[in-house]
């Protein structure tokens, strides 16, 4: 047995069990309080319109702040004709606020994870809709990034969907990175409880970060539990969908649906991440 390596992640694992997540690190980041860290942006055609439950097209990225110089251009064509958006590393720069803006059809929900200190850009998880949500809240994580000493937010959007009662929770993840698997574990427990409650169909969707088998196992024994069912993409091998260690890191989970047409982007290079886009029926 290595013992350094358990004697490090020992320390790691008390540091973020007792760092308060409204740390900042060295000036350079801000975390927002809990009542200004939901945003709104752009706006849905009509507060009264709602989703067709048979034909819900869904994309998920991890847009790696819009840093890449195709990512307004590959982000136009992947949102045309969705009807939810679910982003990670959303970064409210004056590019991305007039993507957002000029689309005029889809409503933005952001959960801000933190604010860059010298630019006063916020960054978080972003999820869009054609529709308007009939609710939305988010949870910070109670963990920390080893590196920057900054949380992340789960996000949670319901939306109602046309002759049915129940409404389609769509869950927002970006996992912490920089941390061991019972971090993880934490924060899958944290969008549990929010899932378990709900008693319409669910996604559960976003950057995982399951970059070890420890992660990956946390990862699918918590879905199992969940009854969540992995969206399976046929042209998603190593070399197209983002993965790190060998391991997938993005990923789409579903309970109370089917799908069909999944497809990994991998042709696209408007963010460090590969797209994932696929369309969802009620069952």
């Amino acid at each position: 047995m290595d013992f350094s390596r358990l004697i490090t992640a020992s320390l790691m694992t008390i540091l973020l069990l007792n760092f308060p997540v409204r740390a900042f690190a060295y000036g350079w980041f801000d975390v927002p309080k809990k009542n200004e860290a939901l945003l709104s942006l752009g706006s849905a055609n009509d507060k009264d319109q709602t989703l067709n439950p048979q034909e819900i097209d869904l994309l998920v990225w991890n847009t790696y702040k819009s840093q890449n110089p195709s990512w307004r251009t590959d982000f136009s064509f992947l949102s045309l004709d969705k009807e939810i958006i679910v982003l990670q590393e959303a970064f409210l720069c004056d590019v991305v606020k007039e993507t957002f803006e000029n689309q005029n059809i889809f409503q933005y929900k952001m959960a801000t994870s933190f604010i860059y200190t010298r630019s006063g850009i916020p960054t978080g998880t972003a999820t869009g809709s054609t529709i308007f949500p009939t609710r939305f809240s988010f949870k910070k994580t109670r963990d920390v990034e080893i590196v920057g000493l900054t949380p992340k937010a789960l996000l949670f959007t319901e939306y109602p969907m046309t002759g049915r009662s129940d409404t389609l929770l769509v869950v927002n993840i970006h996992a912490l990175n920089s941390v061991p698997a019972i971090v993880l574990k934490r924060q899958l427990k944290d969008a549990a409880v929010e899932i378990r409650k709900h008693l319409g169909p669910a996604v559960f969707a976003g950057d995982f970060n399951t970059w070890s088998n420890r992660k990956l196992r946390v990862m699918h024994k918590m879905m199992e539990s969940l009854g969540m069912t992995e969206v399976q993409f046929p042209n998603g091998n190593e070399r197209m969908r983002s993965s790190f260690k060998g391991n997938f890191i993005d990923y789409i989970f579903i309970r109370g649906l089917s799908y069909s047409d999944p497809w990994v982007w991998g042709n696209l290079q408007g963010a460090d991440h590969k797209a994932l886009t696929v369309r969802l029926s009620v069952l």
